[in-house]
Parts: structure tokens; sequence; C-alpha cells
């Protein structure tokens, strides 16, 4: 079901808001670039920066984010979407559970490129990049895949 557009400010900019029609147990899905991989001394491997889980600069800077619900009512498979250059992976969460941690999950939908894009807006304090590595799980990882 396609959501009600976001709420728009007098230039026509989506304004931060936790959107009504994104539920709780809905797929939250931040693209990864090789730019948010760094080296682990401690396992010797490669883990998630900081940066993953930070705002866009900006001033209504959010973390961009793609919703799979919509993805998946366009008849697309999410993990490919996601994918598309320069992106190696893909972490997801759920609406609910960021939502548990006082962010706001909004639909900012990016037109002619795309539809399904949305925003994560709030305090991304380092506790709070923190608590969202913890959260995160892999959704697809060409790395290891």
């Amino acid at each position: 079901m396609p959501l009600e557009s976001p709420p728009l400010d007098d230039r026509g900019e989506v304004i931060p808001h936790d959107h009504p029609g994104i539920e709780a147990e809905d797929g939250v899905i931040r693209r990864i670039s090789p730019q948010h991989m760094v080296d682990d001394p401690k396992t010797q491997g490669r883990r998630l920066s900081s940066i993953a889980f930070q705002a866009s600069t900006g001033h209504r800077g959010g973390m961009s984010i793609d919703l799979q619900r919509l993805i998946e009512e366009a008849g697309l498979d999410p993990k490919a979407y996601v994918l598309s250059p320069p992106w190696i992976g893909a972490v997801r969460f759920t609406a609910g559970a960021l939502r548990g941690e006082g962010f706001m999950v909004g639909y900012d939908p990016i037109p002619q490129q795309n539809p399904f894009h949305g925003q994560v807006w709030g305090n991304f304090s380092k506790r709070l990049q923190r608590r969202l590595s913890i959260l995160a799980e892999w959704f697809v990882n060409v790395i290891t895949e």
C-alpha cells in the first residue's frame, strides 16, 4: 500500500517527521559503501565504521534509508535494489527498533531517482551510533557472499 505524501515546507522540502504509514515491523535498509568499512585490529578483519550510522550533512540531515516494504510492493528484489553501485552491502533495522532509540522514521522519496527513499531523523550521538551498530543486521554483504 503506497504511503501518503510526507509533510512539506513552503519550499517543497520534506519536513523531518515520523511517518504514520511506516509500521513498527517494517524493514529499514541502510546502504553501505566502501567508506563505511574500517580495519579492525582486534579481529584482524573489517567492520562497519560509526560513519555508517551518522546523519547526512545539511540543515535537515537525516540518515538516508530505503523502505523495504515499498520496494517489495513495487515487485522488486530489495537485496538487488540496494546494491546498485557504489554500494557493497546493506544493513537492516526495523522501524520500531529505531523509534525505540528515540529516532523518527520518515518517508522522503527522491523523484525520478528513488521513490522508496526515507530518512531517519534524531540525535546521532556517539552512544546512539554504537546502539545502531548493535541493532543493525547485515541484509546483504557482497564482500562475504
